[in-house]
């Protein structure tokens, strides 16, 4: 027993990224992924969390796990209690929170990749965000917390190419890296992403409240370390038919009733950046410089000011969103809370 210990310390040592990827009900396209991933000109150690799956996934998890025993560990992840889970986290979120408590328990995760389970990776994705992390650690130190993340080819459910460029096709700026900047708006991708083991010390344990778990990373990585970005596509992002919303009739009762959905929306996902930002003050505020107090300040105050007055400190702060248009919208859109704490309606 004894000496197979040694030879899996041995084999996670050669090994020191490790993906960590969640499924759920993903039997139509997990073994693609997985697939991809076993073939990096890199190797890699997968851990895989599955959140209940019923449809046959973890049935081929577990025969991967069967012929990749030194590489693959499949878990079941636990549910967290109501108690002590994230405020606002998706079930995704929660799942990939756990499999980070996993990592961070594990001194052979040196560099940490999440997967979802319908993408496909192009053979040199490892290598080409390992190489890019090493170089800046060999600047910065290792002790310097770092994100990388690429660009992804948009493609549909039979992996036929829908656009050569996610940020081109969701309108996303990688240069937008600034700690105000990613307050209002996530450019990194979780599934495109690679972490030094020195980020992952700061991203867990799971935060009181986040949007998601990537939009959370992204943040901590702007505020206390460096992003850099490859602008090629590592890696296929498959668009879901399911995904993709139908268009309704202007002014017919289907698209006004879209409408007042979108604003209820739009209201829940404010509502969710500013808690995420409350808990990042929470959990960081010793850390945080005189100006980055200032501010996560100045954006959790933008609710009880009028939109002339957040339009000011937008500008001041540099609250800055991709588009123009979006930025000059959350002077509108951001919804009112009154002096006495309480949630109003959008002004």
């Amino acid at each position: 027993m004894k000496s197979e210990n040694i030879e899996v310390k041995k084999v996670h040592e050669e090994m020191p990224v490790t993906v960590l990827m969640a499924t759920y009900q993903g039997k139509a396209y997990v073994r693609q992924q997985l697939d991809s991933i076993l073939s990096q000109t890199v190797p890699v150690r997968i851990i895989i969390s599955d959140d209940g799956s019923t449809d046959g996934t973890q049935r081929i998890l577990e025969d991967y796990q069967e012929m990749y025993p030194e590489r693959i560990s499949l878990r079941y992840h636990r549910k967290p209690q109501t108690e002590g889970a994230s405020a606002f986290s998706s079930p995704a979120a929660d799942n990939f929170f756990w499999l980070l408590s996993v990592a961070f328990q594990d001194e052979a995760c040196a560099y940490i990749l999440l997967s979802d389970q319908d993408d496909v990776w192009f053979p040199d994705k490892v290598e080409t965000l390992l190489g890019r992390i090493r170089r800046l650690e060999a600047r910065l130190g290792t002790d310097h917390p770092v994100l990388v993340h690429s660009d992804m080819e948009v493609s549909d459910y039979k992996l036929e190419q829908i656009s050569p460029s996610f940020f081109a096709y969701a309108r996303c700026n990688p240069g937008r890296v600034m700690f105000p900047e990613i307050l209002v708006e996530n450019p990194v991708t979780g599934g495109a992403l690679m972490m030094n083991r020195a980020l992952l010390n700061l991203v867990w344990p799971r935060p009181r409240a986040c949007c998601m778990h990537d939009w959370w990373i992204a943040l901590a990585a702007s505020c206390f370390g460096t992003i850099s970005c490859v602008r090629r596509p590592l890696s296929q992002y498959r668009q879901h038919d399911q995904n993709l919303v139908g268009a309704a009739a202007i002014g017919s009762a289907r698209e006004l009733a879209d409408r007042l959905r979108r604003q209820r929306k739009v209201q829940e996902n404010y509502w969710r950046m500013l808690a995420q930002a409350a808990a990042f003050d929470q959990r960081f505020h010793d850390k945080l410089t005189r100006e980055q107090k200032k501010v996560l300040k100045a954006f959790l105050t933008l609710p009880r000011q009028t939109p002339p007055a957040r339009l000011v400190s937008i500008v001041k702060n540099q609250f800055y969103k991709t588009s123009p248009v979006q930025t000059l919208a959350m002077c509108l859109t951001i919804p009112h809370r009154r002096k006495d704490g309480q949630k109003g309606t959008a002004k």
